[in-house]
């Protein structure tokens, strides 16, 4: 089982105990402006916990999406990391609404990041958003990521078409930003 504990957090493997949390995270309107109507549905979120859990066993392992949990013990939202060729990788974050502005978004994608570059050997992560999603680019920009792509109305869902922004940091760029700045903590 992965574990990443930071100052405020633990980002772990997700259990069947997480499944009601789960729900309860996904199921608000005001999280589900940037998903279509399936992805935020009951059964999808069902069958994304289901997924989460069997990644968690495969081996070699490739894709890591950790439930993002106080240490309090409360599922406020889920972090992950998809390895993939060429040592890239993508990653995401969702977090609850109540749990946003908070600083627990840019805790956990620090983590996470920190995960991909120093344990996994990651050259370059990215991150694909809907690009009306400003909370989502300015929490890439704070991690050190910058804008590489803007795909014109490539996503349709709830009636109308969407944008997507792509942003990046090469593992170099964002060891620099931290060994200058003086903030990167090692878990």
């Amino acid at each position: 089982m992965q574990t990443i504990t930071t100052e405020n957090l633990v980002l772990r493997d997700f259990s069947l105990a997480d499944r009601d949390a789960y729900r309860a995270l996904r199921d608000d309107q005001k999280f589900a402006r940037f998903y279509s109507e399936e992805d935020v549905s009951t059964d999808k979120s069902d069958a994304l916990l289901d997924l989460f859990i069997a990644q968690s066993l495969e081996l070699p392992r490739n894709k890591y999406q950790f439930a993002i949990v106080t240490k309090s013990g409360d599922l406020i939202g889920s972090c992950g990391i998809r390895l993939e060729a060429d040592q890239q990788a993508s990653v995401g974050c969702e977090l609850g609404r109540e749990w946003q502005k908070k600083g627990y978004a840019l805790e956990a994608g620090n983590a996470v990041l920190a995960f991909g570059f120093d344990q996994r050997g990651v050259h370059r992560i990215y991150a694909e958003t809907i690009s009306e999603n400003k909370a989502a680019i300015r929490l890439c920009k704070i991690l050190g990521m910058r804008h590489e792509a803007l795909f014109l109305e490539n996503r349709f869902f709830q009636g109308r078409w969407w944008s997507t922004s792509v942003l990046a940091v090469l593992a170099r760029d964002w060891r620099q930003r931290y060994s200058v700045r003086g903030h990167r903590k090692d878990n």
